[in-house]
């Protein structure tokens, strides 16, 4: 049976020292099971990012409203009650989505470590992840669409229990 050459009896130490941090410590960052973690940890960070514009699209309506309401006089006291009850549903469906955005945020991930290589085979296992996170993400730039066109309150709201829905999936997965 042939011997096959270590990679780091010739080598410089810089190259010797590459070697065993990409294969002698048991990690390899270009193994398809790291991308997909790495995948997993930027595609959540995308939607995060989505839903801190869906706030903003938010924010800024409840601005313009309050812009719009007139000024206070004798014949009108408080004046705008419709549009203060708008701002606060704004407000409030802005808070959903940060708790929404937290969530995401602190939703577990897979670690490496051999108790769960032992219970789970991670090539099958990341890629139904990822899937997970990308219906996470079309949901989250559904919402942000609905919250930039304009919708109203009650269906950016039906659009954040879905996305809730969609990350209850994602945990169930782990």
């Amino acid at each position: 049976m042939p011997v096959t050459p270590n990679p780091i009896d010739n080598a410089g130490a810089l190259k010797a020292l590459l070697v065993n941090l990409y294969t002698g410590w048991g990690y390899n960052a270009y193994r398809q099971e790291n991308k997909d973690r790495a995948d997993d940890q930027l595609v959540r960070n995308g939607v995060c990012s989505l839903l801190g514009e869906a706030r903003a699209a938010l924010a800024s309506r409840a601005t313009a409203i309050r812009r719009a309401i007139p000024t206070p006089s004798r014949d009108v006291p408080f004046p705008g009650a419709a549009e203060r009850a708008q701002i606060t549903e704004l407000e409030v469906i802005g808070r959903d989505i940060e708790a929404a955005e937290a969530l995401i945020r602190h939703l577990p991930v897979p670690e490496n470590d051999t108790t769960w290589l032992r219970h789970r085979a991670e090539r099958e296992f990341l890629p139904r992840l990822i899937a997970a996170d990308e219906a996470m993400a079309s949901e989250a730039l559904q919402l942000r669409e609905c919250a930039r066109n304009g919708a109203d309150c009650a269906t950016i709201a039906a659009r954040i229990e879905t996305l809730r829905a969609v990350i209850a999936d994602r945990k169930a997965i782990l």
